[in-house]
């Protein structure tokens, strides 16, 4: 549930920042409108696919894990993977910074 909430939130602020840059071409109002009816026709059925796709992922990982190193090191083991992989997009999102560039060298 936290890697679903977390992808989803990412790609709802991308399309969100995508948007505003659109904002100036229409009235206030309508692209207020228009906006939420996007973000609700594209996040609601990204959300219900991502959890089931999240716990598809967490089974295999479970089934894996089994045979290395006990029954939920595979689940341990994608969590921290998805984790890594969604702070790299949420730095570049929010900071503008590549995460792993950071972590190697210790600087922006």
């Amino acid at each position: 549930m936290t890697l679903t909430i977390l992808t989803v939130n990412l790609i709802a602020t991308s399309i969100t920042a995508y948007m505003i840059s659109y904002k100036n071409h229409y009235k206030p109002i309508a692209f207020t409108f228009l906006g939420m009816a996007v973000t609700v026709v594209i996040l609601y059925p990204l959300f219900a696919k991502l959890e089931s796709w999240v716990k598809d992922i967490s089974l295999r990982a479970v089934r894996s894990g089994k045979s290395f190193g006990g029954k939920y090191f595979g689940l341990l083991l994608t969590f921290l993977i998805a984790m890594t992989v969604l702070c790299y997009f949420y730095g570049k999102l929010w900071y503008h910074v590549d995460f792993f560039q950071v972590i190697i060298h210790g600087r922006k």
